[in-house]
């Protein structure tokens, strides 16, 4: 079964190229497995793992965390497929989201070093051929810089791999326990630049926002989540990893926010609150597959929505109305991941800040008020009027809308202390973007922080920091 995770959805994708056809159905029976077997999984609690090459650690692992991670791929590509055939795409595209589907779920699976960089690899490639799909200047020179910085990335990832295996002779996770401090580093700083984590992910606004929006919520929802899931790992194996990671997280969502505050493009506000949103799923490893389904799934619903609104501008966006179709898919998306009480961005927000205590409890607790301050303009858009024109496309949005209302009353808690405080942390933020937030958006960010010698460039440093912070840990 876990084979076919990963071989299914390749064959399908194989045979589409071969042949020249984009089989209707097909595709959707591939993401149709993996939504099955992920939610069988979570639902019984079993464990299937595969040791493929036994002496040098390279295994498959299908456990409930990378259940949530193949589930959140399964959903977010039905609803990418089922949204886009409205759509005049060429069957490539079709065929690319099926490939990238298969080297995903390879991804979520892999429990070694040397699988995970490969089936990574694979995956950014893919995602470059998707993002460079509108063929026009700004789509190629996108591509290319998500590429490069990528591979800055996993450049220093493989070192640190090759220096495990030195030391240990093996590719397992538990190998990079007894590694060098600064061959931890090296692996974290490269799965960080995949995640989008922190100063490593400052390459995600642009790459994210510029893209068209069927592949923004693919990046969002799905791709970023690729180095998540390894880092959460490691996290289980090493409680140095765990705090250099949990202060890593911390800054990121301190970041995403800070960033998010000035964004009148609405695009831009998403992909920086993607940058925080990845920080919650760092700091509490239980949580984190929780976390990352919940927020991958109403990241996709937004981009997708975004794609079809009037205009991207949120100044522009409160004078003019939007179809009720795309406002409460919207809404619903926005409000769960401010963690409102019966969707699942409500169970998830809960069980990432239930571990902490004290200042840590309060950091928490500061960001989920920044997260509903930044998300308020989104949850208030105006709703459209019987003379706005109805749009295509609304149908996938409005069904994976459903599913976090229905996965949040499934899930819970069902706690009047819990739904008191979610419910004060919505009125804060609401009331932090109407009194103060909302005057930020006149004011531009200095230009040129996003140029790409400057990110590689702060992806360097954050090296030699993180090298630092594991030696001192």
């Amino acid at each position: 079964m876990m084979l076919l995770l990963i071989f299914a959805p390749l064959a399908v994708g194989l045979c589409c190229l071969i042949t020249g056809r984009s089989f209707r159905f097909a595709p959707f029976a591939a993401y149709l497995f993996s939504f099955v077997i992920s939610a069988a999984v979570l639902v019984s609690g079993n464990v299937q793992a595969l040791q493929l090459v036994d002496s040098f650690g390279v295994s498959l692992l299908l456990d409930p965390a990378s259940a949530w991670f193949v589930l959140l791929n399964a959903v977010v590509s039905m609803g990418v497929a089922w949204h886009e055939r409205y759509r005049s795409r060429h069957h490539y595209f079709f065929v690319l989201l099926v490939l990238l589907h298969g080297c995903i779920n390879a991804c979520f699976i892999s429990t070694d070093l040397f699988n995970l960089y490969v089936v990574i690899e694979l995956t950014t490639i893919i995602a470059f051929l998707l993002i460079s799909q509108g063929m026009t200047t700004r789509h190629l020179w996108n591509a290319l810089r998500y590429i490069f910085l990528s591979n800055v990335g996993m450049l220093f990832y493989l070192l640190g791999v090759l220096w495990v295996y030195q030391v240990s002779g093996s590719f397992s996770y538990t190998g990079v326990v007894d590694a060098p401090p600064t061959a931890r580093a090296l692996i974290m700083v490269g799965l960080l630049v995949k995640g989008g984590v922190f100063i490593p992910g400052l390459w995600l606004p642009q790459a994210h926002s510029e893209a068209d929006a069927a592949v923004s919520a693919l990046l969002s929802g799905v791709v970023v989540n690729i180095g998540l899931l390894p880092l959460i790992r490691l996290e289980a194996f090493s409680p140095d990893i765990e705090v250099v990671l949990r202060v890593v997280g911390f800054g990121g969502i301190f970041t995403g926010l800070g960033l998010a505050l000035f964004q009148q493009d609405i695009k831009r506000l998403l992909a920086c609150s993607t940058i925080s949103q990845v920080g919650f799923v760092l700091i509490s490893p239980a949580a984190g597959p929780l976390y990352a389904f919940a927020h991958g799934v109403a990241k996709a619903v937004l981009f997708l929505c975004a794609g079809n609104l009037p205009d991207r501008n949120l100044l522009k966006l409160r004078e003019t109305r939007v179809e009720w179709s795309l406002v409460w898919p919207m809404r619903l998306a926005a409000l769960s991941i401010a963690g409102c009480p019966l969707l699942i961005g409500f169970a998830a927000k809960y069980a990432a800040g239930a571990p902490f205590s004290g200042w840590a409890q309060w950091g928490v607790l500061a960001a989920s008020v920044g997260t509903a301050a930044i998300l308020t303009p989104v949850i208030l858009l105006p709703g459209g009027a019987d003379r706005v024109k109805r749009v295509r496309g609304w149908k996938a949005p409005v069904l994976m809308g459903c599913v976090l209302v229905v996965l949040g009353l499934v899930f819970g808690p069902y706690k009047w202390e819990a739904v008191v405080k979610s419910l004060a942390v919505l009125f804060l933020g609401g009331m932090l973007n109407r009194i103060l937030l909302h005057r930020l958006l006149h004011v531009p960010l200095p230009a040129g922080w996003e140029k790409l010698e400057h990110v590689a460039g702060m992806i360097c440093i954050t090296t030699v920091l993180l090298i630092l912070g594991v030696y001192a840990v």
